[in-house]
Parts: structure tokens; sequence; C-alpha cells
């Protein structure tokens, strides 16, 4: 799940309804029900409004809406029928450089399951796909783009099953694209200019080159990892199979320290979880062990 926070409050995504909680109250001002299964990812598109993804499986179509943060109203932007032979997902739509949107698509053959995993850039206000392309090779697992896209500029990085490719939104096409061990299970990519981060279920922690992909560092960590924070030069990420927080350099992938809840080794159940943020100031790491959250002065 990722909610949507505006000056108006904070929108959950809560089954198939959108519910909006004033952060100063608690009330609840508004609250909106599509028609049809939505992502539980709502993507940031403007300061009060945000991008969702609803397939609905009795009409048999799937939608990309724009939704006003202040009163829960759906703008459709895009809409696709489903071809007769095939159950046919949108997933992840980001807002990329210039008019675009970038979605990708998972269509599902009945009969055989064969899978056609797909990226799409949309020019919404012409209401046209632009371009298209083949996010990962047909296969039978269902395999394809299960995270939002990273976007850098006119980069937009995505990660489908074991691959981390590259499109550029201008160009409309795909720059690179890496094989990497293992599949990103419950983490996501994090980028910046001087590279893209992947933290994936084989345990390694990958600096991949923004430009052509390749492989400047890995770094041993833990599997199903937290979601990393990057500040000052650090990266900070929780293992979710040892609930141990890694501190790793962004620049050469050294391993600067480990450290474990207060009471990791005394009481059961009390390791730090996959919850991982900052503050506003990025000051101090926000962690949670299972029975409080915790402020830590971030260290140089």
């Amino acid at each position: 799940m990722k909610p949507f926070c505006s000056k108006q409050g904070v929108v959950i995504p809560c089954g198939s309804t959108l519910k909006c909680m004033d952060h100063k109250t608690g009330k609840i001002p508004w609250s909106f029900q599509h028609a049809g299964t939505p992502e539980q990812f709502l993507e940031p598109y403007t300061d009060d409004t945000f991008l969702q993804a609803v397939n609905d499986w009795e009409e048999r179509k799937s939608h990309i809406y724009k939704v006003n943060a202040n009163d829960g109203k759906a703008h459709l932007l895009h809409s696709i029928q489903w071809p007769d032979s095939s159950k046919l997902l949108i997933k992840t739509p980001v807002k990329v450089k210039g008019d675009y949107l970038l979605f990708t698509s998972i269509a599902m053959r009945y009969g055989t399951n064969k899978t056609e995993a797909r990226w799409h850039l949309l020019d919404f206000k012409n209401a046209g796909i632009m371009a298209s392309g083949t996010a990962y090779p047909a296969n039978k697992d269902g395999y394809g783009v299960t995270k939002q896209a990273v976007t850098l500029g006119d980069q937009a990085f995505m990660v489908a099953y074991d691959h981390v490719f590259c499109v550029s939104s201008t160009a409309g096409k795909e720059l690179w694209r890496t094989a990497l061990p293992r599949d990103m299970l419950t983490s996501v990519p994090v980028a910046s200019y001087d590279g893209l981060y992947c933290p994936m279920e084989d345990g390694y922690l990958y600096k991949l080159s923004p430009d052509d992909g390749r492989v400047i560092w890995k770094t041993k960590i833990a599997a199903t990892p937290s979601r990393p924070v990057i500040t000052n030069g650090l990266l900070f990420i929780v293992g979710g199979s040892d609930g141990v927080l890694y501190v790793i350099n962004t620049q050469d992938g050294e391993l600067i320290k480990t450290m474990k809840a207060p009471n990791h080794d005394f009481i059961r159940n009390q390791f730090f979880r996959r919850y991982i943020g900052v503050d506003a100031e990025e000051e101090k790491l926000m962690l949670f062990d299972g029975n409080s959250f915790r402020g830590y002065q971030i260290w140089n």
C-alpha cells in the first residue's frame, strides 16, 4: 500500500475504497469507491492530485484515473478494453517528463496462461499511446512489472521479476536492461544521479549505473529487505529475514555498520521491522521494533 499525503490530509487506499483522513482532527472528510479492483499504490501527480490504476473484472476494462485529493473526484485519463482471449491488467502509472504517463500491463491468455508484460507511454492530453515495449519476456508464470517506476530526468527505471530496465520518456524506447540473480519482492529501487540501488531477494543490495545498467558494486544484506533510505551519502535498510539495520556507504558499497533493536536478543519478536523512514530534515532515522517506534540520530 502507498498512501498519498496533501494539505487536505492523507488519502488511504482501503480495498476498492479511497478514504481521506484529516491529519489534524482524524475525521474522514470524504471517501470514494471505485467500480473494479484498484491498485493499492497512489502515485503523486500534482500537490493535490494522484494517479491510480483500476481493473474492472465485470466490465473487462482497465482504467487510469487522476483523483483530486480535495474532494475525491476521479477523472478518467485512459481505458483499455480486455481482449476476448485474455485478462489484461493495467498497473503502476507514474508521471514522466513532459505531458506523458508511463504505465505497465500484464495480459494473461486464458487456457495457456501465457503472459505478455509490456510498458506504455501515454500522451494523456492527446489520449494516445506514444510508445510501447516489452517489460519482461513472454512467460507462463505471470511475471511482469509489479512496482512503480522510479524516474530521474527523462529516465524511468523499472523492475520486472529479475530484470531491471530503463526507458527514455523522450526517445520512447528502452535504453538498457540488466538481469540479476533474483527478483525484488518486498523492497523498491531507489534512483540518484550516481546510481540505481536495487535490494533483491538473493540477499544482496546492487548499485547499477543509471547510464548503462552495469553493476557498480553489490553488498550482502539480508533477504526480504525494507525500502531503502538514502541520506548524507549513507543507505539505510532493514533485513526482513533477520530484523537487522544495515548502514552502507553509497559510493563503494562498504558495510559501515549493523545495528539490532535494543531488545532483539532478549525479548521475542522485538526486532526491527521493514518500516523505515526519516524526518523532514533528514536528521533522524525512524524505525519500528514490533513494540514501539524509535528515532535515531543519523550519523556521518
